[in-house]
């Protein structure tokens, strides 16, 4: 499936395929302060697999819990962040499901949640997913 999306404003533009994605909700501290939210939902994809297509996005790089940097890419205009960057896993990228365009957000079911030894506890867990205490086995 070849997806759209961007950012809140439109500076930001880009193009995805997500046949060989993963769809998971992650419920990390970072992803929990980073949203001003519970969780954030995310698609995982190959890097080769994703084009920016317009504009360039800033980055926030923080230490996540490999050990290693996760660069968040987001509109310097707006602040919407629209993809993640592991250096863990520096061969995949992670796009922010709420930054696609609407008629691409009905993508399934997501797969599993992540992290959710931090999940609140007004969230409840979703059936059916995989759960892991900690990020997705890559």
């Amino acid at each position: 499936m070849s997806v759209t999306g961007g950012c809140h404003c439109g500076a930001i533009r880009y193009s995805a395929t997500l046949e060989n994605g993963t769809k998971a909700i992650c419920h990390c501290n970072s992803c929990q302060r980073r949203t001003t939210s519970a969780f954030s939902s995310n698609i995982i994809i190959p890097r080769t697999a994703f084009t920016v297509a317009k504009g360039e996005t800033r980055t926030y790089p923080h230490l996540g819990d490999s050990g290693k940097l996760y660069h968040h890419n987001f509109c310097g205009n707006c602040g919407t962040e629209v993809f993640g960057a592991p250096e863990a896993v520096p061969d995949v990228v992670s796009i922010k499901a709420g930054s696609l365009d609407p008629e691409h957000r009905n993508i399934g079911p997501m797969a599993a949640e992540v992290y959710v030894v931090n999940r609140t506890n007004y969230v409840k867990e979703l059936e059916g997913l995989t759960q892991y205490d900690g990020m997705l086995p890559m």
